[in-house]
């Protein structure tokens, strides 16, 4: 199993004088450290343009002579992170993505500082949270992770130190590193292999090498964190890993005596041993017990959709606003700053730059184009800015396509297609006429 990461840190709280040694790129004056990890460090920082306090994590690019494989998933875990955090932007429970940086060396992400330290520090300073209090912060927990699966993401990594607490005390789950893409990760009967995971958390078919649900082992890890948070302690707790791994797999715990009917009710169908029975994401939401006090959560409902796909979705929320480009969406085409040792290469999307052409006329050619292959077409444009999406009749995500103005005369092209395409001859055909293709 992975060791746990840093992204907790840049929960810590705010010091009563802080002072800023370095400025990043003209940018982020960054102050002192709140966290290290294997390949990274969580800062203080402050906005030099707006005086704003955020949380800078620089992940370094990996050192040769480094292994391979340690390379690769280092790459992958920049590379989901910050997908994830684009993909399920927007929900009041989730850390905000603000800005993207990179050097030579390494990557900075930039997020919102949470002020109010990660559950993981609150429950060891005050034991264990009351009912009341569990309720609310689990209700955020489970809200942020229907919107994350409605989404196609899938987190496999939830504990309390990726649970961030902001200075109202509200919820923002964090880290996505190494989270799972239902049209990237997934097989065609919705299910992985990769064991990954904290080993506290972890649900037992991933122990026992089972094809397994991400969906499924995020409700798991979700059980034991709502365990923890009203006992104080874990249910699976043992000395030896071996031993925390076989209590793990028999299902078998006990509740505190201050648990209510509901609450051990709620625990048990979330830590059901058996996938296939276990209680799902928005069932949860559903249950009596967040339903006391009367709490409401922010739901996102995608079942009504006729489009309900995670490519879908993702490139409706992506087209709804003309965003202006950021440091990572562009810094592939600077000269000086060559990404691709750290966050792979895409192999299945290509950007670049053309002049001298408006956004409608790169849109009307993918749109005919797309239509001449008799996919199913749907469009957005807006000041500038658009995305056609491409389907199969029967609703199979093929590509989209996205156009950014970064200068009066200058827009960034992106093309993305699904990954495994059985169409490259159309693959090729729409990069050529993207790339060479006149007004």
């Amino acid at each position: 199993m992975p060791p746990p990461d840093d992204s907790s840190a840049a929960s810590s709280a705010t010091a009563p004088s802080e002072s800023y040694a370095k400025v990043l790129q003209g940018r982020y004056e960054l102050g002192r450290v709140l966290g290290r990890g294997g390949s990274s460090k969580v800062y203080r920082a402050r906005d030099v343009r707006t005086g704003v306090h955020v949380a800078v994590k620089a992940v370094r690019k990996p050192r040769h002579p480094c292994p391979p494989e340690d390379a690769a998933a280092a790459r992958r875990s920049v590379e989901r992170d910050l997908a994830a955090l684009r993909r399920v932007r927007g929900h009041p429970h989730v850390a905000r993505l603000l800005d993207v940086l990179a050097s030579r060396s390494a990557v900075y992400i930039v997020l919102d500082l949470a002020r109010g330290g990660s559950v993981q520090s609150a429950l060891e300073e005050r034991g264990r949270y009351d009912e009341p209090a569990a309720r609310r912060l689990f209700g955020q927990l489970a809200s942020a992770l229907a919107h994350a699966h409605a989404r196609g993401v899938f987190h496999r990594d939830v504990k309390p130190e990726n649970l961030l607490l902001d200075e109202r005390g509200d919820l923002k789950l964090t880290d996505f590193g190494l989270c799972a893409f239902a049209d990237r990760q997934l097989g065609a009967d919705g299910l992985t292999a990769t064991a990954c995971g904290s080993p506290a958390y972890v649900a037992p078919e991933i122990l026992l090498k089972r094809r397994y649900d991400p969906g499924k082992a995020d409700v798991w890890s979700c059980g034991v964190v709502l365990f923890s948070l009203t006992a104080g302690y874990l249910p699976f707790n043992d000395g030896n890993i071996m031993g925390m791994y076989r209590k793990i797999c028999s299902g078998r715990f006990r509740c505190p005596k201050w648990f209510s009917l509901e609450l051990r009710s709620l625990i048990g169908r979330m830590l059901d041993r058996e996938p296939n029975t276990r209680i799902k994401i928005g069932e949860i939401l559903d249950h009596p017990w967040l339903r006391k006090d009367g709490m409401s959560f922010v739901i996102t409902a995608t079942t009504s959709s006729s489009h309900p796909t995670p490519e879908v979705v993702k490139w409706e929320a992506e087209s709804e606003l003309a965003r202006e480009m950021n440091a990572f969406d562009i810094l592939t085409f600077a000269s000086g700053c060559d990404l691709s040792g750290v966050v792979g290469a895409f192999t299945d999307r290509v950007r670049f730059l053309v002049s001298g052409r408006n956004a409608k006329s790169v849109l009307d050619k993918v749109e005919e184009l797309g239509r001449e292959e008799g996919f199913a077409v749907r469009r957005k444009e807006e000041a500038g800015f658009g995305g056609v999406l491409l389907e199969a009749i029967w609703g199979k995500f093929i590509a989209q396509v996205s156009v950014h103005p970064l200068h009066e005369q200058i827009l960034l092209i992106e093309a993305e297609r699904a990954s495994n395409q059985e169409e490259p001859e159309f693959w090729e055909k729409l990069q050529a006429s993207l790339k060479f293709s006149k007004n």
